[in-house]
């Protein structure tokens, strides 16, 4: 027998107090940043978890760690939203309407837009990748349909509407507007004009 022919051990299942543990530092957390922001103490999010601060690091060892936890619902109800808005006749609303739906999903609290700004930019698989590969294929649908121009990129269209959820954090109400003003053009009909 060779070592890739060797059994494999059985898959070690999950102990229930480390789940409810791991879930139990998520809801602190949503509370917690909600409340104070993603800079808040890891701390106080353990002592509101009732666990150490110890076992908070074993389950997230870094801060992005746990702010991505709290955003895989916003990318799993993100990459659906984009599957949704696929058969819309029009590709080009389709997209502005998924941007917007970014936008407002990404700013659940103050500094949730950078974390998904900086986890939007790692390509390992997750539920950052499914949002990603459907919004994409919105965008590559708005293109093929001349809704956006040939020289953009989903990346770019994602780090402005990242941009722009970080700027209206502290003002919820401009995001439509600033996002809407991005997708109409400035100054329409003088796009690539430098200097």
């Amino acid at each position: 027998m060779t070592s890739d022919d060797s059994p494999k051990p059985p898959a070690r299942a999950v102990r229930a107090d480390v789940l409810r543990n791991r879930a139990r530092l998520i809801a602190a957390a949503r509370e917690t940043f909600q409340r104070d922001g993603a800079g808040a103490s890891l701390e106080g999010v353990a002592r509101q978890a009732g666990v150490g601060i110890g076992t908070l690091y074993r389950h997230f060892p870094t801060r992005q760690d746990l702010l991505e936890a709290l955003l895989a619902d916003v990318y799993d109800d993100l990459a659906v939203r984009a599957r949704e808005l696929a058969v819309s006749p029009d590709p080009a609303d389709a997209l502005v309407k998924w941007l917007h739906a970014f936008v407002s999903r990404i700013t659940a609290f103050r500094g949730s837009a950078a974390a998904a700004t900086l986890s939007l930019r790692d390509e390992r698989p997750g539920p950052q990748a499914a949002m990603r590969e459907a919004g994409a294929a919105l965008f590559a649908r708005a293109q093929e349909a001349g809704g956006v121009p040939p020289d953009a990129s989903f990346a770019d269209a994602l780090r402005l509407a990242g941009a722009i959820a970080a700027v209206a954090e502290d003002a919820p109400e401009t995001a439509g507007r600033l996002l809407s003003l991005a997708a109409a053009g400035l100054v329409p009909g003088k796009a690539g004009g430098h200097g």
